[in-house]
C-alpha cells in the first residue's frame, strides 16, 4: 500500500473484523499521499459444496410439499392469496447455480498480477485419519476429508481454481490483443507514411503474474525430522504445498513466482546488523528466518515490477518536447527482439532470509529484485549458449535431448515421498504401542482375555480353510506356470 501508483487492490479476507484490525492504518487513517486503492471481498476460499461428503438439497418433491404447507397455512392466517408465498422454481433453480467463485473470477478478469498468501493450520485428528484407517495416507483427500481447512482444499484446490481464471482470462487477452494487431496492420498498410512507434502491434500483451508465498521447509527433502513431524501433526501441509507449486510452474500462460520465506518473524529488522539474502534456487543455509515486513516488500516487488534486466550500452537524450530519445545498439536490439519472439513464461523459486553478516546480503527488497532479475538473465543467456552448443552434436539431437526431455516431465510431475514418511512413523512406532497396549490390558483384565481367547477358537475353523483355500490357489498357480513353460519349451523345439 506504499506504492505511489494508482492501483486498485483487492483482498479477498474470510474475517471482516480480523481485516479492519490488522489493515487499520490504511482502512481508517486517511492517507495523506495517493496511493493504491484497497477494496475487501469477504469470501470463503473453500465453499461447502466443494468438500467431500457435501450432500445437496434433498428431494425436491419433498420441498415442494413442505413449501406448499407453509403458503396454504400463512395464507389462511394472513387472508392472502397463496401465490405470494410461493416460490416460482425458476428462481429456485438461478439461486442454487450461482457460482461460488465468481467474486474471484471477475476479479481476476481485469487483474495484472495474483499475491497469494493463503494457508491453513489443521491438527491431524489421528485415529479418525490415519490411524484407524492407514490406507487413507495414500487415497485422494478430496474424496473422504469433509474437513474445510484440511490443506488439500486450501493449499491445492484454491490455486487449482485461481490458476483456471487466469488462463481463462490470460487467454481472452491474447485473442483481444490479435484482433488489435491484425487492425494495426491494416491500417499501416493503408497508411504507409505513418511515423512507426505509434500503436506499435509488435508489442506483446503482459501475462498475468501470481506470487505464491509457501514455506523454505519445501527446499528440504521429504525425511527432514522438521517435514516428517509438520506432516504427521498438520495432515501432510508441505505435500499439498508442493503441489501447489508444481500446478503453477505447469503453465503455459501465465508467470509464476513462488517465494519461500523462513520462519516468519513480527519483529522488524535492524538494518545495521541484519540484512536480506536471497537465492534464486529456492534454498538457503538453515536455519532461515525473516520478519513479514520484508517478505511483503518483496512479494509486492515480484507482483509490480518489471521481471526484464535493464539494458546496458543504453544512450539516453532528451528531445525538445522533454521526451527520452533511446539509442539501442545493434546486438542489444537483435537480442531485445530474439527475446520478445520466443519468450516462455516465467516459473520461479525464490527463498527470502535474513543474515547477519553484512556485505553477504542486501539492505532492502529493492536490491533484492535487482539482484533476481539480474541472475535470472544471466542464467537464461547461459542455458541458451549451452542449448546452441549441444544441438551441433548428433548424438545430443538423437539420444540425449529426449531423454532429458522424458526425465524432465517425471520430475515434474512427480512429488516427495511425503506419504510414505508419514505412514513409516506410524508403522514403527505408534501400531506397536497400541498393540503393546491393547495386550497390557487384556492380560490385566480375564474377561477380556477369555473373550479374545473364544473369539480365537470359533473362529479357527473358518482361518484354517481360508489359508487351505490360500495355499490351494497358489498351487494351482504353479501348475498352470509349469504347464505352460513346458508348453513354450515343446513348441520352441
Amino acid at each position: 500500500m506504499a506504492l505511489q501508483s494508482d492501483l486498485t487492490v483487492v483482498a479477498f479476507v474470510r474475517n471482516y473484523e480480523r481485516a479492519c484490525e490488522v489493515l487499520y492504518d490504511e482502512l481508517i487513517i486517511e492517507r495523506e499521499n495517493k496511493g493504491p486503492k484497497l477494496q475487501l471481498v469477504v469470501m470463503d476460499l473453500v465453499p461447502s459444496s466443494h468438500v467431500a461428503g457435501y450432500k445437496e438439497m434433498d428431494d425436491p418433491e419433498d420441498d415442494e410439499e413442505d413449501e406448499h404447507e407453509y403458503a396454504v397455512s400463512a395464507s389462511r392466517f394472513y387472508n392472502n392469496d397463496i401465490s405470494e408465498y410461493h416460490i416460482p422454481a425458476s428462481k429456485k433453480e438461478d439461486a442454487i447455480d450461482l457460482d461460488p467463485y465468481l467474486p474471484l473470477q471477475s476479479a481476476i478478469a481485469n487483474a495484472t498480477a495474483v499475491i497469494s498468501a493463503v494457508g491453513t493450520v489443521r491438527t491431524t485428528i489421528p485415529f479418525a485419519d490415519y490411524v484407524l484407517k492407514p490406507w487413507r495416507i495414500f487415497m485422494s483427500t478430496g474424496k473422504w476429508c469433509k474437513d474445510k481447512k484440511h490443506p488439500y482444499y486450501v493449499n491445492y484446490m484454491v490455486h487449482q481454481k485461481l490458476l483456471e481464471y487466469c488462463e481463462d482470462a490470460q487467454r481472452k487477452r491474447n485473442r483481444e490483443w490479435r484482433v488489435w494487431q491484425n487492425s494495426e496492420r491494416r491500417k499501416a498498410s493503408r497508411h504507409i507514411d505513418d511515423r512507426k512507434g505509434e500503436n506499435d502491434p509488435t508489442d506483446k500483451v503482459d501475462r498475468i503474474r501470481i506470487v505464491r508465498i509457501t514455506d523454505h521447509c519445501l527446499a528440504n527433502p521429504a525425511w527432514d525430522v522438521v517435514n516428517v513431524l509438520t506432516n504427521v501433526f498438520r495432515s501432510l501441509v508441505f505435500r499439498y504445498q508442493e503441489k501447489c507449486e508444481k500446478l503453477l510452474s505447469k503453465s503455459d500462460l501465465v508467470d509464476s513466482i513462488v517465494l519461500r520465506p523462513g520462519d516468519l518473524l513480527d519483529d522488524l529488522r535492524n538494518e545495521t546488523t541484519t540484512t536480506m539474502s536471497v537465492n534464486i534456487d529456492g534454498k538457503l543455509p538453515s536455519p532461515v528466518y525473516v520478519g513479514r515486513d520484508d517478505v511483503a516488500s518483496l512479494a509486492t516487488l515480484l507482483a509490480v515490477s518489471d521481471l526484464n534486466p535493464q539494458i546496458m550500452g543504453k544512450k539516453q537524450a532528451h528531445s525538445l518536447n522533454g521526451t527520452i530519445v533511446t539509442n539501442v545498439s545493434k546486438r542489444n536490439k537483435k537480442f531485445l527482439n530474439k527475446s520478445d519472439k520466443d519468450e516462455d513464461p516465467r516459473h520461479w523459486n525464490i527463498a527470502v532470509g535474513w543474515t547477519g553478516k553484512n556485505g553477504r546480503g542486501y539492505s532492502n527488497a529493492e536490491k533484492c529484485m535487482e539482484y533476481i532479475v539480474k541472475e535470472h538473465s544471466k542464467r537464461k543467456k547461459s542455458e541458451r549458449r549451452k542449448q546452441a552448443i549441444r544441438n551441433l552434436s548428433p548424438v545430443y539431437r538423437m539420444i540425449w535431448r529426449p531423454y532429458q526431455q522424458l526425465t524432465q516431465r517425471a520430475k515434474e510431475r512427480s512429488l516427495k515421498p511425503y506419504r510414505v514418511f508419514t505412514f513409516l512413523p506410524m508403522f514403527f512406532i505408534v501400531y506397536p504401542t497400541l498393540f503393546s497396549m491393547v495386550t497390557k490390558i487384556g492380560q490385566q483384565i480375564p474377561s477380556v482375555r477369555n473373550a479374545a481367547i473364544y473369539f480365537l477358537s470359533i473362529t479357527a475353523p473358518t482361518r484354517k480353510r481360508l489359508i487351505d483355500y490360500i495355499v490351494a490357489q497358489l498351487k494351482d498357480l504353479l501348475q498352470r506356470r509349469n504347464a505352460a513353460r513346458k508348453a513354450a519349451s515343446l513348441l520352441i523345439d
